[in-house]
């Protein structure tokens, strides 16, 4: 997404919905059970003035009926770990699984990485040697040889139908709006 100077965006929250379930068993063991697909949901703001208003309609012309977007991450976007250089994939994987083998690398548990042939946003939750767990599991395919993104994170998100697309009549105007991670 990319606004003029004249579009300041702010208030940007990042929130990861995860669909499950938890329950105790008999024993007392808690099981805890995926009941749907994760994604990432956006709210932000956007604030001009008046006389910039022509752009803010173009954005939401050009994107309220669904079509996608991208948008960094901001300071998430910004990899601060000790890895240093390219990662990619050694083999090839499937969509559905959660272990991908990579190259030489120390990218951290809780890094968010991408993969070169798909925007959806993935969270690194484990690692064994050059073998990295993943979630949500991959949701397209991936080659060999293919590059991990680990900074400069973009996701592609489309705008919420429930949006109300309110414009106060004021000479400095702010709106929040609310988007979903494109699946």
């Amino acid at each position: 997404m990319t606004f003029t100077n004249n579009i300041k965006i702010n208030n940007v929250t990042l929130s990861s919905t995860e669909p499950r379930y938890s329950n105790e068993s008999w024993t007392g063991a808690m099981i805890t059970r995926s009941t749907g697909i994760q994604y990432y949901t956006l709210q932000f703001g956007l604030s001009f003035n008046q006389r910039d208003v022509a752009e803010y309609h173009a954005f939401v012309s050009q994107y309220s009926q669904g079509k996608p977007f991208t948008m960094a991450l901001g300071h998430l976007s910004t990899y601060k770990g000790s890895q240093v250089g390219a990662v990619s994939t050694t083999s090839p994987a499937v969509k559905g699984i959660y272990q991908i083998n990579t190259t030489a690398n120390t990218l951290e548990i809780g890094t968010l990485i991408q993969f070169s042939n798909h925007r959806k946003i993935y969270r690194i939750i484990g690692r064994t040697g050059n073998t990295i767990q993943l979630f949500p599991n991959l949701r397209a395919n991936v080659q060999t040889n293919e590059t991990i993104r680990y900074t400069s994170i973009e996701g592609e998100f489309v705008l919420l139908p429930d949006n109300e697309y309110q414009l106060p009549i004021s000479n400095v105007m702010s709106v929040q709006l609310k988007a979903r991670e494109n699946l």
